[in-house]
């Protein structure tokens, strides 16, 4: 798989006193510009903060209270953005190094040796390490039609969010408009790393949900020809390719799926309640929500993959009616001819007459005119007796499509 490189940039958008900042953007050649700028803010997080977590009793009891706690916090956080879209090691190192961040978590990031999605608190650095999928802009690639997802690596302290990811993201311009909007709002203003994590997380899964519909119309689609098809072996090679493709796609979308709902359902823990990721309790309500149709889209693709199976089966169905429809033909030729045995093998004896050595009375006669009936007679005999078999032979009608 190819991509089409693009420079790195680096974005930083701030919220001080529950003004909202313009998204400031910086290249890769500004990178020490954009972090000094960052590390200006007075909540910038220097050094390492504990995060305390409650007990499973205290848990409980957060839980039942959250809509309270919610209400008591009506003045506005301040909020840092930090945006990392670059493929350069040495400046993804430089904005990790800036942060209190745990080695494990560095290397993570650097390597990209973690390749499943969820988060992971760090209660003595005092941050959560979240990671999800999404779909990456397909203007900037080259290659097949699909293409494997972007890593997208957020990681949440109480006032700052950084995201870093290697390529661009689907949708990217539409996904950045709408944070804005949500953090100059002021349903953010108690919690804006909450609201923002569960923004990002669901624009990532409502952007997979898209490509449900079409596949689903694909697998009717693949469903409604397949009783169309062909005795021929291209109908049933391409047939069969398009049922793997089509099981290709529905194995990963689903696999997808099943990695959201699990990143999801972390991020709905009690103990993520408890501290900053989900303290918003409109948040909570919000993962809910998308849990519930995560598991509907789930359950469509499972049915999508009966239908395809259903349809796998049938083309093996249908390959079995075409081979006892040829031994029908075989059996209808093997009769055919049979038919015309029964007719060319009494009308050979006439002919034979003359290889025998015998004597004939006609053998004798001055003309030709004996012989000349012999063979007229013959042919005649032929002609009548080859006339039904012919006639079957070539009214019989091969097999075409099973539905028409």
């Amino acid at each position: 798989m190819e991509y089409l490189t693009a420079p790195g940039k680096v974005r930083l958008l701030v919220r001080r006193n529950g003004v909202l900042g313009p998204t400031q953007t910086y290249s890769t050649s500004e990178l020490e510009t954009a972090l000094n700028v960052l590390q200006a803010l007075p909540f910038f997080p220097i050094s390492q903060k504990e995060l305390i977590i409650p007990s499973i009793a205290e848990l409980c009891d957060v839980v039942d209270n959250d809509t309270d706690t919610a209400d008591k916090r009506v003045q506005p956080v301040d909020f840092a953005w930090i945006e990392v879209e670059c493929d350069d090691d040495v400046a993804i190192d430089k904005v990790l190094n800036l942060f209190p961040i745990h080695s494990s978590t560095i290397e993570d990031v650097r390597n990209g040796t973690n390749d499943r999605e969820g988060a992971e608190i760090f209660p003595s650095c005092g941050y959560a390490s979240i990671s999800a999928e999404a779909r990456h802009d397909t203007k900037t690639s080259l290659g097949d039609e699909e293409y494997e997802p972007v890593k997208v690596c957020m990681i949440a302290f109480e006032q700052v969010l950084l995201t870093i990811f290697r390529r661009p993201l689907a949708w990217g311009d539409e996904l950045r408009a709408q944070m804005e909007l949500i953090l100059s709002s002021s349903t953010s203003y108690a919690a804006p790393v909450s609201i923002s994590v569960c923004s990002l997380v669901s624009a990532f899964v409502k952007d997979y949900q898209k490509e449900t519909s079409s596949l689903l119309a694909d697998v009717d689609s693949v469903n409604e020809i397949v009783l169309q098809i062909q005795p021929s072996r291209c109908d049933h090679l391409d047939f069969m390719q398009r049922i793997e493709n089509l099981r290709h796609r529905l194995s990963r979308v689903q696999a997808s799926f099943l990695t959201k709902e699990r990143l999801i359902q972390q991020l709905m823990l009690p103990v993520m309640r408890h501290i900053f990721i989900t303290a918003d309790p409109s948040a909570a309500s919000r993962y809910q929500r998308l849990l519930s149709g995560l598991l509907l889209s789930i359950e469509r693709l499972r049915r999508g993959r009966d239908v395809l199976n259903l349809s796998s089966m049938s083309l093996v169905s249908g390959v079995s009616m075409r081979l006892f429809q040829h031994c029908y033909y075989m059996d209808f030729v093997t009769n055919v001819m049979t038919q015309m045995a029964l007719v060319t093998m009494p009308i050979g004896v006439i002919p034979g007459v003359f290889t025998m050595n015998v004597q004939v009375p006609f053998q004798e006669a001055e003309t030709l005119l004996p012989f000349f009936m012999i063979t007229l007679v013959t042919v005649v005999a032929f002609v009548v007796g080859i006339i039904n078999p012919v006639n079957t032979y070539f009214r019989f009608k091969p097999p075409g499509a099973l539905v028409t």
